[in-house]
């Protein structure tokens, strides 16, 4: 009787092992030959941001490094992003809540998709908006010069304005009026 066992067992054991040495050997091989796919390392990028200046009357320039990005839409939301993180020397121009929804892009037009809090929680006044809303125009012009001209949503909306003064209905452009002589390119 042992006979009879001892053999169909040991006829599976010796399968199972010639089994495992040629296909077990053949995955290890197919492991250690497989390419090494390594993201490419993107470097980060400078940008100049537009805050308000001390006397809350005009427009800042401050540089900043970004993280890099893969694409341009991915670049102008980080950009928005820094601008709403604010600044530590200067007044922040857009309430720090605010959040990034969307970009589209068509020619030289961009469609920025922001959340209400850019609204909700706005202080309000005429110069206010004219100062938030000129820093992301110029913010973007100056980092994407393609761009030139921008579109405001609030959640996915257009609305007539920021908080009952600047007219945000149609794309606006970028005007560095409100910059000192100073900083203004000829």
């Amino acid at each position: 009787m042992p006979k009879r066992i001892f053999l169909p067992i040991l006829v599976a054991l010796l399968t199972l092992v010639l089994i495992v040495a040629l296909f077990g050997g053949t995955n290890r091989q197919a492991l250690t030959e497989a390419p090494v796919v390594v993201a490419p390392l993107i470097e980060p990028r400078e940008v100049v941001l537009y805050f308000v200046d001390s006397t809350g009357l005009q427009l800042a320039a401050e540089e900043r490094e970004i993280a890099g990005c893969n694409d341009e839409r991915q670049c102008i939301a980080q950009t928005l992003t820094a601008l709403a993180e604010g600044s530590a020397e200067l007044q922040a121009v857009i309430p720090a809540r605010t959040r990034v929804l969307g970009i589209d892009i068509v020619q030289d037009l961009a469609t920025i998709n922001l959340s209400r809090e850019l609204s909700d929680h706005h202080p309000g006044g005429s110069l206010s908006e004219l100062l938030s809303i000129y820093s992301v125009a110029n913010t973007l012009r100056v980092n994407f010069p393609y761009l030139r001209s921008f579109q405001f949503l609030i959640d996915g909306e257009k609305r007539k304005t920021l908080r009952g003064h600047v007219d945000i209905s149609g794309p606006i452009e970028a005007d560095f009026r409100l910059l000192p002589s100073s900083q203004v390119d000829g």
